[in-house]
């Protein structure tokens, strides 16, 4: 067995610097030709060559390098495409999400006393009014009766709501009806002060302009023939 030195010199490791084809000689066959020591122990790895029985020489650490820069463009791809999923689903939360607008709390106006008339212009009590009023309760008959006296000016529906033993009798509302000028105005203020009473302040405002207050107390009881309804049984100064 013939023992050959393969040293850095040996021009067969040439073919991987300049990888021509050489022509074979005849009557030779291909040579194998075995992997430098030096290169296999240096860390690096042999690989199997284009030539059957040749190895090429890979570096563990250009490997490693390698490895790295994949491991890091993966990284930076899953990266960008966590953003780009963020950005859309903030983008189809922002399209889904409906803005509530904030309630706006307004003030409660105050009463409008620019359509009451002038006659109710500094009354003060619990109901003022200048209204028809009706016949079911305290402050509904004492505006009734003020209503057909002096805008109805009709005697007959005045002593509608009024009980016989209050001693009115119609000849007498029908002459105080008369002695108030035609276009008098009127409105009264009601304080209950019980069930069957009230104070009232009554005001005549005559179409002059002249004004003539009257500070009452009214009485009131259920009527017999009528048990739902009330009627006036006492008027008098206070």
């Amino acid at each position: 067995m013939n023992n050959t030195d393969h040293t850095s010199s040996d021009d067969s490791w040439l073919w991987l610097d300049n990888p021509e084809t050489h022509s074979p000689q005849p009557g030779t066959g291909p040579t194998r030709l075995p992997p430098r020591e030096s290169a296999v122990a240096s860390g690096s790895s042999a690989v199997e060559g284009p030539w059957p029985g040749t190895s090429l020489t890979r570096n563990h650490r250009v490997i490693g390098q390698t490895r790295r820069r994949v491991v890091l463009g993966l990284g930076l791809a899953a990266a960008v495409s966590a953003a780009l999923i963020g950005a859309g689903i903030a983008d189809i939360a922002g399209d889904t999400t409906t803005e509530v607008a904030a309630p706006t709390l307004t003030a409660a106006r105050p009463p409008d006393t620019s359509r009451a008339p002038a006659a109710c212009m500094g009354l003060s009590g619990t109901t003022i009014t200048s209204d028809a009023g009706d016949d079911a309760s305290l402050t509904g008959v004492i505006a009734a009766f003020e209503h057909a006296y002096y805008v109805r000016r009709d005697p007959a529906a005045a002593m509608g709501v009024l009980a016989p033993d209050t001693g009115i009798t119609a000849e007498a509302l029908a002459a105080g009806i008369a002695s108030i000028p035609t276009g008098t105005t009127h409105c009264v203020a009601i304080t209950p002060i019980a069930d069957t009473a009230a104070e009232i302040h009554l005001v005549q405002l005559h179409p002059d302009r002249s004004r003539v207050d009257y500070l009452q107390l009214v009485n009131v009881s259920p009527r017999a023939d009528h048990p739902h309804e009330v009627w006036i049984t006492n008027i008098q100064k206070r």
